[in-house]
């Protein structure tokens, strides 16, 4: 849910104060029965209309005191402009500066006046001129809360760094100082070995549950007393089980795992963390989706945690595979394993998990385990990525519509790894020119206003490829 408060400003002599009041606490009223609605939005209004210096302070510490995602300043008059700035510097969350659209009453002049002088003082203010219920004004005020929801909830989240730098890619190393200033996340650096020391110590009790749940909703699992027996396949179950408790413990906000090459070439892959960590259900029931990216791709992760914050769904870790001409289609798979919603993308776990196959994992890698493939189901995607030039992110995103092919076209490239076959609105070559890594993330729908809010907010470059 995101939280919002709603702080209204007037005229700073009393008696026109008075003479507006009603109004502008009708308009505030509005607006917050109008986010309410929404079913996303936990709303929250000041005591008193701000028309003064004193209340300003007041209201604005009784808002923030609610633990806010971000604040509306709700201008409806020729507000004094010195009370929105006021409250902008004593608050630490996005702010939106709103008017309705009347031409009876200086409501675009003073909304113009106060964004004006904030943004004067270096500070970040969005604004809207409209109409809270119009459905694209709303939606306009949707994708910024949205936004604003993921930009305050990531200040101060920990995400959990399991390994190191994986088959040399400098693209997924992870500067901590970088991240603390520009996003306000820790980084917590945890050895791959404590996973597999707590996997010995994990209940067969779950380990037994989880197998029974697999084996009864799941395609197929293609046992080959190779690289996927019941021994690898129980043993992947218990790395989950292991990471999760170290999630638990250390109170982690979202993780990556190196993975390549030493779990996957000495013990096991870790593609049933990959999968079930990212899905919003396991074999323990309903869950929220907690982002794991692979190869410790640590901008990759950041990348699905904001996704995620904003859509609150699944995010897909995946690589930039091929390009099909023939078909105009790019080829998208991940080395093992992804979220298995995007199987059906139900709400369901079995009808999910229905088009979903266990493989022994491929000889490249030396160990054993299950790799769990399938074909993501056609519809509208969103895809981004974060990159980085020194000091200086950038996020590039894109739409893509994915779509299905027959299963052999998976056989093209690893027909034992999960694949997103993926049109775009435009040439390939644009993405090539304009793109540079081979990680990619994908929600499904269409969140674009929504990152390319968050950009603002957060300060880095927006790459929008269209």
């Amino acid at each position: 849910m995101i939280k919002v408060g709603i702080l209204s400003f007037s005229d700073g002599r009393k008696r026109v104060h008075d003479s507006l009041a009603k109004y502008i606490g009708e308009t505030q009223e509005t607006l917050k029965q109008t986010l309410v609605r929404t079913g996303e939005v936990e709303a929250h209004t000041a005591q008193e209309i701000a028309w003064n210096p004193e209340i300003v302070r007041e209201q604005v510490r009784a808002l923030l005191a609610g633990d806010p995602d971000a604040l509306i300043f709700n201008v409806q008059v020729f507000a004094f402009p010195n009370l929105s700035a006021i409250a902008a510097r004593l608050t630490n969350v996005p702010v939106l500066a709103y008017c309705t659209r009347n031409p009876t009453l200086p409501g675009l002049g003073g909304v113009q006046a106060a964004v004006n002088m904030i943004r004067q003082q270096g500070m970040h203010c969005s604004k809207l001129w409209g109409n809270c219920e119009d459905p694209q004004d709303l939606e306009r005020i949707m994708a910024f809360l949205r936004a604003a929801h993921a930009a305050t909830r990531l200040r101060g989240q920990v995400y959990g760094l399991f390994g190191g730098r994986s088959i040399g890619m400098g693209s997924g190393a992870v500067n901590p100082d970088l991240w603390m200033k520009v996003f306000g996340v820790d980084v917590d650096h945890i050895d791959e070995l404590e996973i597999i020391r707590r996997s010995d110590l994990v209940d067969q009790a779950e380990v037994d549950k989880a197998m029974a749940w697999l084996q009864e909703r799941m395609r197929a699992i293609n046992f080959d007393d190779n690289k996927l027996t019941r021994m690898s396949l129980e043993r992947q179950v218990r790395t989950y089980v292991a990471t999760r408790q170290i999630i638990e413990d250390r109170k982690l906000d979202f993780a990556g795992v190196k993975c390549h090459y030493d779990m996957s070439e000495y013990f096991v892959t870790q593609c049933m963390s990959a999968a079930f960590f990212n899905d919003p259900y396991d074999w323990n029931g309903p869950k929220e989706p907690f982002v794991l990216s692979c190869e410790a791709d640590s901008d990759g992760a950041l990348t699905m945690q904001i996704m995620h914050l904003i859509s609150r769904l699944p995010v897909l870790f995946i690589d930039l595979r091929y390009y099909n001409v023939k078909e105009d289609a790019l080829t998208l798979c991940n080395c093992g394993s992804m979220a298995t919603w995007y199987a059906a993308r139900s709400e369901d776990p079995a009808e999910n998990l229905a088009g979903v196959s266990a493989s022994g994992i491929i000889p490249k890698y030396g160990g054993e385990g299950a790799h769990i493939h399938f074909m993501a189901r056609e519809g509208d995607m969103t895809l981004a990525r974060l990159t980085r030039v020194l000091d200086r992110y950038t996020l590039t995103v894109f739409k893509g519509q994915c779509v299905r092919f027959p299963e052999e076209k998976m056989a093209e490239s690893a027909p034992v790894w999960p694949h997103a076959f993926m049109k775009l609105p435009f040439p390939f070559e644009r993405l090539i020119e304009r793109f540079d890594n081979n990680h990619l993330h994908v929600v499904s729908g269409d969140w674009v206003a929504e990152l390319s809010q968050f950009c603002e907010l957060a300060g880095i470059e927006l790459n929008l490829v269209e």
